[in-house]
């Protein structure tokens, strides 16, 4: 499991951790039942604070992506990928309603979003 963080990022760090997290689950990088680290290993091995890495593992936890088990650990629950990604497209939606506001205010054509959100499409795929 590859992990990195940034101290300097606009994003908090236990943010950061949770999102890189969150995608390996959903990738099905991290297979259900997989045993995640300590908090104190990844603590140690990010060089981060151990109340950063519990914060990102109870949010974890709280969003379903993960469980614990009293001194076991944390583990990866079993997801619904079509829950997961409805959830996401619910989210996308809202988001592309205040583009297209935004769009609409100034008056931008609708080729200028498209090649925008072209270009940011082939940025991800690299």
């Amino acid at each position: 499991m590859n992990l990195n963080v940034s101290l300097y990022s606009d994003k908090p760090i236990y943010e950061q951790l949770k999102d890189q997290l969150k995608k390996a689950i959903i990738k099905g990088e991290l297979e259900k039942h997989y045993k995640l680290p300590s908090v104190r290993v990844l603590s140690k091995e990010l060089q981060i604070g151990i109340v950063t890495v519990k914060r990102a593992y109870d949010d974890l936890v709280n969003e379903g992506f993960v469980f614990s088990q009293s001194a076991r650990g944390y583990f990866v629950s079993e997801i619904d990928l079509d829950k997961v990604q409805d959830m996401y497209l619910s989210r996308i939606n809202d988001l592309l309603d205040e583009v297209v506001r935004l769009k609409d205010d100034a008056n931008i054509d609708f080729q200028v979003l498209e090649g925008i959100l072209k270009q940011k499409g082939d940025g991800q795929n690299e």
